[in-house]
Order: structure tokens, then sequence, then C-alpha cells
């Protein structure tokens, strides 16, 4: 259950104000919002299951929010257009260009009708890139590629590299969380890419 409202209790009057704890510790409420004046009488507590939060009159205070996600609503025929690619059996990932409007209290995404560009737009890729399988794919290109002999061996958690020779030389290097490439040459950084984008996923 989520609502706020005003609890009715006369703060002016110390028997009311001691039910306040009582009244919390059934509700369970995630925020509370006290007047500052009351800070003495109901302090903040580091082992609360809940925060507090004082207000004065004629001050503006920020309040947090406490929603970890929110759902949104998208059109059915929008729907129907995506291309999504599956992460996983529970979660599949799909590119939209939409704008997020509030109507009548709910998120909803709206798209324009037109998403022809989205074709042409840069892959966003994700997830740790197999430094095996990107050196098979470009050695498929023709591309004259090794490891070093240093390179560390793929333990977890560790950068590897790739020495490129020919036909520019590049080294690519790849952690945990990033791929970089470092190259000159225009026609070689792209077919790097290419290789690059054939063993990522990618939307």
């Amino acid at each position: 259950l989520e609502c706020s409202f005003l609890s009715g209790i006369n703060f002016l009057n110390i028997d009311r104000v001691r039910k306040v704890n009582p009244l919390l510790a059934v509700l369970k409420p995630k925020l509370v919002l006290f007047p500052e004046e009351l800070k003495s009488w109901c302090p903040s507590k580091e082992d609360a299951p809940w925060s507090y939060l004082y207000y004065s009159k004629g001050k503006t205070i920020e309040i947090p929010n406490i929603r970890e996600d929110f759902v949104v609503g998208l059109p059915t025929d929008v729907a129907f257009g995506l291309q999504p690619r599956q992460l996983d059996k529970a979660i599949a990932i799909a590119r939209l260009r939409a704008k997020l409007h509030l109507s009548k209290g709910q998120y909803v995404l709206v798209a324009p009708k037109d998403q022809s560009d989205e074709s042409n737009r840069q892959l966003l890729h994700w997830g740790a890139v197999d430094a095996g399988r990107l050196l098979s794919a470009l050695q498929e290109k023709g591309i004259e590629c090794a490891f070093p002999a240093d390179n560390d061996d793929g333990s977890a958690g560790c950068e590897r590299s790739i020495l490129i020779t020919s036909p520019g030389e590049a080294l690519v290097k790849m952690a945990p969380d990033r791929t970089v490439i470092y190259c000159d040459d225009e026609s070689t950084t792209k077919q790097i890419y290419d290789a690059l984008s054939s063993v990522c996923n990618g939307i």
C-alpha cells in the first residue's frame, strides 16, 4: 500500500504525541515527515525501519524518491513493432526512440510511428568480450593477429590484449568492464569493430 495522509494528531497535545511511535509501528511507513518543533519528541533513530524528515513553515525540503523502479505503459502497436533480443529466459531487450509522458497518474512511452532511422544508428553492445572468439573473428576477416607473449591467461577479472600486425598495426585491450581499440588507420579500425560486433550482444 502506498499512501500519504494527515494523521489528525494534535501535536500540541503531549498525550497524543506519545501515540506517534505505536502508530508508526502499525503502519510501517518508508518515510515520515514531522514538524521541526517535534524533533525533540520524535528524534530520528539510526535503527528505525523508516526515514525521518522534519519540515518548517515557509521552507522547502527535498523528498527523496524511495521507489527503485516503476511500470511504464507502451501502446500495443508500438510493442508489436519492436525487435527484441532475448537476454535470458525472463528478459528481452529492444531499442526504441520515445518520450516519457505522465498521463492520469501512469507513465507512458510515446513513440513516433516512423522509427526508420533506428537501423542507421550505431549498435549498443553489452557484456564482456570473449578474447578467444574475437581472435577467431579477426582471423576469419584476414587480419593477422595474436595474443602477445606476455598476455594474461584469461583468468576472471584480468585484462587481455590482441596484437594486430596486418593490414595495419593495432592493439585491442579487453577488460571485464570495457574494450578499447588502439589504431590510427580508419579502415583497420572498422574491420576490428565489425569483428567485435559479431561476437558481442548488440541492439
